[in-house]
């Protein structure tokens, strides 16, 4: 049985509830905190990794120092590459992170929605913002 089976079977209860809960937050038409557009494809708008380094250097200023713009594939992946280590060095569990291929690949994107949702989850609580301000803020996604 190949691994790729588990990746491709139909949308189970969880998948369902991270997709409409991610649809909840996403708005094609407001780019949030990096200023940048994902566009309507999920998996297309970040696949090059740009507006995921972006938005690391956003949150912890010169995490991710070089931020490739080719789309020579594998810039895409070190641009990947570069955002999950600046996550870790984040502070993020590396039990919530994605693999790169799991996005540039569109291996796992159930996970890479997680992560995600972990990283913005992980912004919220070291903010620092008082419960009535956090409520108000602009999702990072």
């Amino acid at each position: 049985m190949s691994s790729t089976q588990f990746n491709k079977g139909p949308s189970y209860r969880l998948s369902t509830e991270v997709k409409s809960r991610l649809l909840s937050k996403y708005d094609p038409q407001k780019e949030g905190l990096t200023g940048l557009s994902i566009g309507p494809d999920f998996q297309k708008g970040l696949k090059g990794g740009i507006i995921l380094c972006t938005l690391m250097n956003k949150l912890q200023p010169g995490s991710v120092p070089k931020i490739n713009c080719s789309m020579q594939n594998w810039h895409q992946l070190e641009n990947l590459s570069n955002f999950i280590k600046a996550m870790v060095s984040y502070g993020m569990n590396p039990v919530d992170l994605f693999e790169a291929n799991d996005l540039f690949e569109s291996g796992n994107l159930t996970q890479v929605q997680m992560s995600l949702l972990a990283l913005d989850g992980f912004e919220l609580l070291t903010s620092g913002d008082p419960p009535a301000l956090a409520s108000q803020r602009i999702n990072i996604f």
